[in-house]
């Protein structure tokens, strides 16, 4: 029937392009994949500088808490230098003794904190490091994609205006039914009988309905799946 032999020829077309963007597909998927682990890289590295800043801000809060805690007790030292009574200078070495405490205490933090921050700082290099690595291999990958699907690119461009060609003379009603089946079914929406089975489901269809199929005067579809017999 010339009505299916159009469709048919709408489905081969079809099949063909949806091949060759399935292989896209699957090129694209390992890029896909490396892109999502690069960010991931990417990802890490965010924490890590806040955290840095975090300690860079508490370091620089340390060294001016240091230099204060060193006036106070140059200070001290001063007050003590000139003390003329026992009272006073009693009082006075108790107070530089609590400020001297306190400065070990402010560079005994300080310590740490430069610690921290040379650790993290060893970790920004060792992950800008990486990041730089996958980022090369992510192009490698990108080229090797690019590559590997221009060959299936072309061929889906090329067949484009035969597509359009095809669907233009085919009968709407049966494009609308063929475009509905066509992403679950793929090459299969148009299919000969198989005795007196659906050639795509196989399951058995009536005696009528193989008649009719047989006739070729009208469009018949299976009953159990929709399928265009012919």
């Amino acid at each position: 029937m010339e009505s299916l032999d159009r469709l048919r020829e709408v489905q081969r077309i079809s099949s063909k392009i949806s091949l060759y963007q399935s292989e896209i597909a699957k090129h694209e998927k390992k890029l896909e994949i490396a892109l999502a682990d690069y960010q991931l890289l990417r990802d890490q590295m965010a924490p890590i500088e806040a955290r840095l800043g975090q300690g860079q801000s508490i370091a620089r809060k340390l060294e001016l808490d240091s230099k204060e805690a060193e006036a106070k007790i140059e200070k001290n030292r001063k007050q003590l230098d000139q003390a003329t009574q026992a009272t006073e200078f009693t009082g006075l070495k108790e107070q530089l003794a609590r400020f001297e405490e306190e400065k070990a205490a402010i560079e005994e933090s300080l310590i740490l904190v430069m610690e921290k921050i040379e650790e993290l700082r060893s970790q920004e290099l060792d992950l800008n490091k990486h990041i730089a690595d996958t980022e090369e291999q992510l192009e490698e990958i990108r080229a090797e994609v690019t590559e590997n699907t221009k060959d299936y690119r072309n061929e889906v461009e090329s067949l484009q205006k035969p597509l359009e060609h095809a669907r233009e003379v085919a009968d709407d009603e049966l494009l609308e039914t063929f475009d509905r089946l066509f992403p679950s079914l793929g090459a299969t929406v148009v299919v000969s009988l198989d005795g007196n089975a659906c050639g795509g489901c196989h399951l058995s269809v009536s005696s009528q309905v193989g008649e009719k199929v047989q006739a070729g005067i009208s469009v018949v579809n299976c009953p159990s799946c929709s399928r265009f017999l012919g």
